[in-house]
Formats: C-alpha cells, structure tokens, sequence
C-alpha cells in the first residue's frame, strides 16, 4: 500500500504518546487519499486515546463506509461505543466483527465487557473463558472472568483469577526484594502490604491489617498513598506507614492489599467487618460537631462524583442534579462533601435546591482526610456514590447509603441493600442502566418514611422565590425559572409542577450531544433552550429564535439567571425568507396561550422581523426544534439549503391538523423519516411532586424526524405513513 509507511510512522508515534505528530500523520494521508479505510481506522484509535469518543466513532463508520468488511474497525467502534455507555451497540459491533474473523480473541474479551456491563455475567464469562482457550495466558482475560466471578458472589473461583491482573500490562508490579506472601505462617515476620488501586480500595482492605495481627504475631508495613498516610496510622495491627513507592528496609514478604481475601479464603460469611477500624482525630471530630450542630433538619453529607481518570467513572458517578429527589424534602440539609474534581456542579445547580458546601473548608491545614473523617461521624447520614467518601464513611461506622450503578464494583454484588464489609451501610441499586432516578428517588422516599413528620415532601408554594408584577422567580428542574402564571403555554405548567412538556425534554436530552449546534425556532421562554444549553456545552451552540416582546424578555432573562454564555439569542421569527410578521398584543395580567398565538402578516400587533434559517449560514447544524404556532411548514421551506447540507434531526410542533398534511409532506420531501411523538403534558414524576393532573388526555402533538440516511433505530414512536396520517389514530 502506497500509504503504509506514513501509516507506520504515525502508529509508531502514537504509541509513543506523541498524539500530535500520530495525528499530523494520519491527516496527511487522508488529504492525500480520503477513501483510506485504514487511515480513518487509525485516526479513530487516536482520537478514542484522547477521549474523543464521538469523533472517534465518526471516524470508525467512515471506515467502515469505505470496507464494510473490517473486523478491526468494528471492533474498535465497538470499544469507543462501550466508552459511551452505547452497551447493546457496541455488543453488535463486536458480534458482527467475530461474523467476519471468528478467531479474533480481542473481540471475545471486548464482547465479554459489553455483556458484563449489561449485566448478562454469565454470558460474559462464557466469553472471557473462550478467549482464554486462544490465548491461556491472557492476564487481562483471566482479570476480567475474575471480576464476573466475584460480582456472582463466587469468591473461591473468583481470587485466583483476579490475581492475574499484575501480569496485565496496565498494573506491573514493582520489582522487590523479597518474595510474596503465600499464606503460610508470618510469626515473628515483617509484613509489607502494597496498598493499589484508588484509594477507596486502600480504606477498604487496610481492616485486613488487624485480622492478621488476630492470626499471626508479626509487624506490619503498610505503603500507601500520601493523602491517607494519616488515617491508615489508626487501623489497627498497622505498626508503620511507609510513602506509596517506597519499599521498607527490612520485611520478611510482602502482599498487595487486595490480594490478602483470596490469600486467606474468604467469601461471603467469612469477611471481615469489626467496625469501626479508622478513627477521626478528637479535636477535629468536636470542633466538626459543634460547627454543625446549628443546623436544622436531618443532616445529610453528600458525594456524587469520583476521579474522572477512572475507567469505570462515567458508570458509578452521578451528575449532583440527579440528587434533586432528596433537595425536595423539607426537613433535610444537605452538605457538601465534594472537594475539587465535582464541585463546579454546585455553580450549576442554579437553585434547583440547596447545597451547604463544605469542599472548601475541609483539609485545609493538618492531614488530608482529617476534617473529612470528622464530618463524616457529625452527620446523621452519608449519602455518597462508589468512591472513597462512602468506603471512609462505612470504615468509620457512619450511617451510610451507597448509591450504586446497574452492574457496580464486584465488592457490592448484583444484589442485596446490605453490605457484609459495611454494618452500617445500606446499599441503593439502579434497576435499569444509567437510570439515577431508581436510587434517589428510593432514597428520597425512604428518608420520608424513617424520619416523618419532621422530614416532609415540598409542596408547589415552597419553589416559589419572589414575585414581581405578573412575573414570577422559581426552582424548577431547570434551575431558578421566571415565567408569567397566567401564560397557559408554558407559566401555568411550570407553577403547578415545576416544570414544561418533560416528556419532550426527556427525548431532547436523548438527542442533543456535546458540541452539537442545535436552533430552536420558537424558543418561549427558555424552558428547553436551557437544557440545549446543558447538552450541547461549551463546545457547541444554541440559536434561540423568540419573535414575541414579552417572552423574549423573559427567555433573555432566564438565560442571564443561569450565565449562559452559548446561547445566541434573537428576537426574531423564523420563516421563509426575510421580512416582517406581526406579533398580536397580549395582556400579560390575563390568561392566555402565549406561545400558541399565531403570528400575523398584517398589523395590528408589534412587528417583528422574520429570518430565513438557510441566511444565517451556519457552519452546522444538528437539531432544528420548530414551535412556529402553525408556521412549521414556512420555517422549514427557508431551512431548505440548511436541511440538505447538515441533514439536521427535526423536531416540529404538529398540533394544527389543518397544516398537518402540508408539514408532513414538505418534510418527506426532504427524504426524512418520520415518527409521531405525542407524550402527555401531564408527567406523574414532575419535579414538584404534585399529584393532580389538571389535563387529563392532553398531549403535545410532534413529529421527530431523522434523514433517511442515517442508521437508526426509533423504538417506541410510530412511523409516520404519509401526508393523510393522523396521529390520532395511534391508539385506535
């Protein structure tokens, strides 16, 4: 191949970990050749390496456009789709990459990631175990069928091969002096543990220090990471603490912390767990306990977010907003506990509830850990997702509730609300993936029942801020909200339940990615276009189009409340071609749809200027929401240029069936496929709680709309069959 060497050359400097020069090189062959499916191939290796992962899969399909048979490139794509959490499509990836080469032993490890991560473990085994038999020597092989093996609560199958995970490239293992401990007798010996992993691994196997002091009559060496040199000195049967690289001067044998269960035999009823076995200083603990014995209410530390460098961080770490459920009770404070790495989060929770942070404040002087350890044993309960915070808190035999993903770490099991490591922890399971609802809420509704009635649900009033004139300041899902009551489109929604058509936010949240621009014709007053904000993030774009005067006000300020600073936002309409429409005068102090008020072609109303989308020229475009209050159709026929050069997802308003055969046509003109989306305004998970539907039967009547040429799959919409289809008919 002519593009060999450049190829090898730019491998060569991408595993060197010279990205820029791999990428320089891999670039240079695609502008000399851009129907290179090994070149693209390569580039998705690298941009996979840089975490790039949606780039990395854009890559990885135009390989595969190119040679539709290239086991490697599925493979691959299937590894970037695992990184995104796309679990049952990088499962097909795989499967459809052992089709073409069968023997292809990377490929049944991978898949038997996938099926771990699905919770389909003994599939996964089976997978891990046919790797091993073309290539019985696989250390990563043999870690993997281990970690299944433990999660299955098999621990005597489990230890053996999770030991294999020292001779996997990723965890070498020093070089000592003397050998490994092997379980026969340590009196009269010098002991060295090697702590490893994170530093929740170090809190937790450390109690394994005094269970051999109970066996044996030896000194123990401990070597660990400096942050938890200090609270590794207070467990017992722990004789000298040594930095973590460092090797003692005299030691008999040596042990790596999470190799000592499997050392010893141990399995479920036969763990170790005399707690508490770390101690929080005594001045810290009573300075901790008198700062916060001032506040009310059952007080609640929590922890939502791990060491983003850990691989499995995206699974176990939760976004702070998903811990909305218990910020709705009264009777409840919550502080805190995040320093550093998650606590940028507080500065977005833009009052959806509050938050005493403590971060800041803690470990300032003295030993790392100190103050956190302290604040941990002052608080009623510790609510902390799979991170050192909830290992620490269960060592010190605080109150704690660990909030745990689909398939967790193999030390908490599939199943079960206890831990036989942690007496005093209560175990919190999602029961689909990536769904934190199933935990918080759960969570939430147990504190009500163990602590009622001085923990008590909010009720609407309590979200309510301030008032002005006909406006009012509100929490809502999205944050503080001003909105006008009397606005029946979007105002009387948001005061009864906190929140707008969620059903169609839930699916906005499916679709819109990081750096994604997304347009929202008829934007409101911003209810949405916050949460394109969110999505899209720093490195994407929102263009929010709102023609009428008092709405736009609103949305421009709803956008300041929450320092937006990716939102262009413009009082204008949306339409065919540059021009001007007429906006009918509202009474803000009286009931009426607002936003369903249709825009005129001649006066009376206020003018506002109108835009042709295919004008602004914009260098992308992934989403076009269009809520033209019955001028969908013009909107889309000034996108035409926009439509065929971006190929954006549509998402159009369709509720005046006397535009619908017109809208539906143009649309399918445009050779897209349609699906009716028509979700009730009515949520019963609302973010207020409030029980009473006052809409029964109402709907949002939408249409999602994909380019045909695009691969994908729409489960639970309908297809649209043509211009006479009538969404009413979906039930009948």
């Amino acid at each position: 191949m002519p593009n060999a060497d450049p190829l090898t050359q730019g491998w060569s400097s991408h595993q060197a970990g010279d990205y820029a020069g791999a990428e320089r090189l891999y670039l240079g062959v695609l502008n000399a050749d851009p129907s290179s499916s090994a070149a693209w191939c390569y580039l998705g290796i690298l941009r996979h390496d840089q975490k790039r992962f949606e780039e990395a899969e854009a890559a990885y399909r135009r390989a595969l456009a190119l040679q539709p048979n290239f086991p490697v490139a599925y493979n691959n794509l299937g590894n970037t789709l695992n990184a995104l959490d796309r679990r049952e499509e990088a499962l097909a990836c795989f499967e459809r990459a052992l089709t073409l080469q069968p023997d292809y032993g990377n490929v049944w490890k991978n898949k038997g990631a996938a099926l771990t991560w699905l919770g389909r473990l003994d599939e996964a085994a089976e997978c891990f175990r046919h790797a091993l038999t073309r290539a019985p020597h696989d250390a990563q092989a043999h870690r993997d069928l281990g970690v299944v093996y433990l999660l299955q609560g098999r621990y005597r199958e489990g230890w053996p091969e999770y030991e294999w995970r020292w001779q996997a490239p990723t965890m070498a293992f020093p070089p000592l002096r003397q050998p490994k401990w092997d379980g026969g007798s340590l009196d009269g010996k010098t002991l060295f543990l090697l702590a490893e992993q994170g530093l929740g691994d170090t809190v937790h196997f450390i109690r394994y220090a005094g269970r051999l002091k109970q066996l044996y009559t030896c000194r123990i060496v401990v070597a660990c990471h400096k942050p938890l040199a200090a609270l590794v000195r207070t467990a017992p049967g722990v004789d000298g603490v040594i930095p973590h690289n460092a090797e003692p001067n005299e030691y008999d044998v040596y042990a790596p912390l999470l190799s000592l269960p499997g050392i010893l035999g141990d399995a479920p009823g036969t763990l170790p767990a005399d707690i508490p076995y770390l101690q929080a200083d005594p001045d810290r603990l009573a300075y901790w306990r008198n700062e916060l014995a001032s506040y009310g209410g059952v007080r609640v530390g929590i922890a939502w977010q791990g060491n983003p460098d850990f691989e499995a961080d995206r699974m176990r770490s939760a976004p702070l907003t998903a811990l909305a459920p218990l910020g709705r009770l009264k009777g409840v404070t919550l502080f805190s506990l995040q320093k550093g790495v998650g606590e940028d989060q507080l500065e977005r929770l833009a009052g959806r509830f509050d938050v005493v942070p403590l971060g800041r404040r803690l470990d300032v002087q003295g030993p790392p850990f100190a103050d956190t350890a302290a604040v941990l044993q002052s608080l009623d309960l510790i609510i902390a997702v799979d991170t050192v915070i909830g290992h620490l808190a269960g060592a010190l035999g605080a109150n704690v509730w660990l909030a745990l993903a689909y398939v967790p770490d193999w030390r908490w099991g599939m199943t079960g609300d206890r831990s036989e490591w942690y007496p005093t922890m209560r175990l919190f399971r999602q029961t689909r993936r990536a769904d934190w609802p199933t935990v918080f809420e759960p969570m939430a509704q147990t504190l009500l029942q163990e602590h009622a009635p001085r923990v008590a649900r909010r009720a609407a009033d309590d979200y309510h801020v301030a008032a002005s004139g006909v406006n009012r300041l509100a929490r809502t899902r999205q944050g503080l909200l001003l909105y006008n009551p009397n606005d029946l489109s979007a105002g009387r929604f948001i005061d009864r339940y906190g929140e707008y058509c969620q059903a169609e936010a839930e699916l906005f949240r499916q679709l819109a990615r990081p750096g994604w621009t997304v347009v929202e014709a008829g934007a409101h007053i911003g209810a949405h276009t916050l949460l394109f904000s969110e999505q899209v993030g720093p490195s994407g774009a929102v263009y929010a189009l709102e023609p009428r005067r008092l709405a736009f006000q609103t949305l421009c300020g709803n956008l300041a409340l929450h320092s937006r600073t990716n939102v262009d936002c413009r009082r204008a309409a949306l339409d065919e071609r540059p021009g001007r429409l007429f906006a009918p005068l509202l009474d803000p102090a009286r009931e009426a749809a607002f936003a369903d008020v249709a825009l005129q072609e001649e006066p009376p109303g206020e003018e506002v200027p109108t835009l042709a989308l295919d004008d602004l020229q914009l260098p992308a475009c992934h989403l076009l929401k269009i809520a033209a209050a019955g001028r969908e159709a013009a909107v889309l026929r000034g996108a035409r240029n926009t439509l065929q050069r971006h190929q954006p997802v549509l998402y159009v308003n369709n509720q005046r069936s006397e535009n619908s055969r017109e809208l539906i046509s143009l649309i399918q003109s445009f050779d897209y496929n349609l699906y009716w989306h028509t979700p009730p305004l009515y949520h019963p998970q609302n973010f207020y709680g409030n029980p009473q539907n006052a809409h029964p039967g109402v709907v949002t009547v939408n249409m999602l709309c994909i380019p045909a040429s695009v691969r994908a799959e729409i489960q639970g919409l309908r297809l649209v069959t043509g211009p006479d289809d009538d969404w009413r008919t979906l039930n009948s």
